[in-house]
């Protein structure tokens, strides 16, 4: 049996992130959980685990039908699936082909080619001072 761990499923710029973001949502579902379940007992009595085997029913099946299957890919060629199957949607005008597409990253772009210029002119000039 292959066991993969956090740090092999992503690159290792994003594990701490991903490894963040899943503890938070299992101690938001365990809050859940826990606040549910003693009226759950009350009103369905011996069925008041239905409800959490519906919904552990319904993710198991979306995610037979919804996610690849990803065993023995490296993170790198994951990345490529992904560029590939979502190469022609665009979201909120973010390419992600392109690293520098975003209009933030354009006009931070565009302030450090200006302040990179005015240096440049500054310093033929002579009046460039740190």
């Amino acid at each position: 049996m292959i066991q993969f761990t956090v740090a092999e499923m992503f690159d290792a710029k994003y594990v701490a992130t991903a490894m963040s973001a899943c503890i938070q949502l299992n101690w938001a579902c365990n809050f859940i959980v826990g606040m549910v379940f003693p009226y759950l007992n009350i009103y369905l009595g011996a069925y008041s685990f239905a409800p959490f085997a519906m919904v552990l029913m319904i993710t198991f099946v979306a995610t037979l039908l919804y996610l690849p299957e990803t065993q023995g890919t490296t993170p790198e060629a994951l990345q490529e699936l992904i560029k590939k199957r979502n190469a022609d949607l665009e979201y909120h005008n973010i390419n992600i082909e392109n690293t520098y597409a975003t209009p933030i990253d354009l006009e931070w772009r565009v302030a450090m080619d200006n302040l990179r210029q005015e240096e440049e002119e500054a310093m033929n000039k002579g009046t460039y001072s740190e």
